[in-house]
C-alpha cells in the first residue's frame, strides 16, 4: 500500500510539474478551465434529466471495461495505471486552475469534483482493495465453504461498487452543475 501511495503522489506531482513546464499559454486554452467556458457555464441551463443518461453511458461502460480488464493477469497494472492517470490529471488541472484564477482556482477545482467524488473515491478504493482480495482468493485455491464465503463477499463488493457508481453519476448530473455555478459566481 505504501508503495502505491508514493507512486500516486509522485505522479500527481509530475502532473503539477508538467503543467508548470507547459506554462500559462497552454492552460488558457485548456477545455473546462477556459475563461469563455466558465462564463458560458455560469448562464447555462443544465438539465439533470438530460445530463444523467449522458454521464451514465459515459461512466458505466468505462467502469465495466476497467473492471473486466483488472481481473486478468495485468489487473494490478490496469488499476494502478488508471489511478495514476487520475492523479496526473488532477495535478495538471489544479495547476492550470491556479494559473488562470489564482487561489480561487482551488475552489474551482473543488467545484468540478464535488459532490460526486464523495462516491467515486470510495469506489476506486473498493476496486483497488477488492482486486487484491480477489487475487488472494485465486492464489489460495481453497475449496468448500470458506471459498464460497469469499466469493459472496466479492459479489457484495461489486453490488456496493455499482451503488457507489450510480450515486456518483446521479450527484454529478443533478447536484454538481448547481454547485459549480455557485462557485463560479463566487469567483466572478
Amino acid at each position: 500500500m505504501k508503495k502505491s501511495t508514493l507512486l500516486f503522489v509522485l505522479i500527481f506531482l509530475s502532473g503539477v510539474i508538467s503543467a508548470n513546464v507547459l506554462g500559462v499559454v497552454s492552460g488558457k486554452e485548456l477545455g473546462a478551465m477556459n475563461e469563455y467556458f466558465i462564463n458560458q457555464y455560469l448562464y447555462a441551463d443544465i438539465s439533470g434529466q438530460e445530463l444523467f443518461p449522458f454521464l451514465f453511458y459515459e461512466r458505466v461502460p468505462k467502469f465495466i471495461l476497467l473492471l473486466f480488464l483488472s481481473i486478468g493477469i495485468y489487473g494490478t497494472f490496469i488499476v494502478n495505471g488508471y489511478i495514476s492517470y487520475l492523479s496526473f490529471s488532477v495535478g495538471f488541472l489544479s495547476v492550470i486552475a491556479i494559473m488562470n484564477y489564482g487561489m480561487k482556482g482551488i475552489l474551482l477545482m473543488l467545484g468540478f469534483f464535488f459532490p460526486q467524488w464523495l462516491f467515486y473515491v470510495p469506489l476506486l478504493a473498493l476496486w483497488y482493495y477488492e482486486l487484491r482480495y480477489y487475487k488472494g482468493i485465486t492464489k489460495e485455491a481453497q475449496y468448500g465453504e470458506q471459498k464460497n464465503k469469499k466469493h459472496i463477499k466479492l459479489a457484495v463488493s461489486f453490488i456496493l461498487a455499482g451503488i457507489l457508481l450510480f450515486l456518483g453519476v446521479f450527484l454529478e448530473s443533478y447536484v454538481n452543475p448547481f454547485v459549480l455555478q455557485k462557485i463560479i459566481r463566487i469567483l466572478g
